[in-house]
C-alpha cells in the first residue's frame, strides 16, 4: 500500500534521474580532453616523421661523401689531379667532384691535399683529405 499523497509517476522519474547517464557538460569536457590529447599525439608523430626524414637525408649524404672520398683517393693514386662524376640513376641529382694539389716542393714526397665535394639537390658537403702515394716515395 502506498502512503497517501505519494505519486508513483514522480518517484519513478526521480529514480531514473539519479541513476541516469552523464550530463551534456561532462560529455563536452571529455571530448575536449580527448581532442587535446589527440592533437598532442599527432604533433609528436609529425615531429618523429620529420626527424626520420632528416636522419635518412643525413645518412645518405654521409654515405655518398664516403663513396666520393674513396673514389677520389683511387683517382689521385692513379695520377688524376681532378675529376667528377655522378652516383647513377638511383640517386639522380647527386654528383661529386674532387681536386688534388701536391703539398710541398719535393717530388719524392707524394703527399696530396684532396678537396672532395658532394652536391645534392638541397645541399653541398665537402671534405678535405690527405693522400700519400708511397709508390712514388723512395722511403
Amino acid at each position: 500500500m502506498r502512503p497517501a499523497g505519494h505519486n508513483a509517476g514522480t518517484a519513478g522519474r526521480a529514480a531514473i534521474a539519479r541513476c541516469g547517464g552523464f550530463t551534456l557538460l561532462e560529455i563536452l569536457v571529455a571530448v575536449a580532453i580527448l581532442g587535446t590529447a589527440l592533437l598532442v599525439l599527432l604533433e609528436a608523430h609529425y615531429v618523429g616523421v620529420r626527424l626520420g626524414v632528416y636522419a635518412q637525408e643525413e645518412v645518405t649524404m654521409n654515405n655518398l661523401l664516403q663513396q666520393a672520398v674513396a673514389q677520389a683517393e683511387v683517382e689521385v693514386l692513379a695520377g688524376n689531379a681532378a675529376g667528377s662524376g655522378e652516383f647513377g640513376a638511383r640517386l639522380e641529382g647527386f654528383s661529386y667532384s674532387f681536386e688534388a694539389q701536391q703539398i710541398g716542393e719535393d717530388e719524392r714526397v707524394a703527399l696530396f691535399e684532396v678537396l672532395v665535394s658532394v652536391e645534392g639537390p638541397e645541399e653541398t658537403r665537402a671534405m678535405t683529405l690527405y693522400v700519400y702515394d708511397k709508390a712514388v716515395s723512395p722511403w
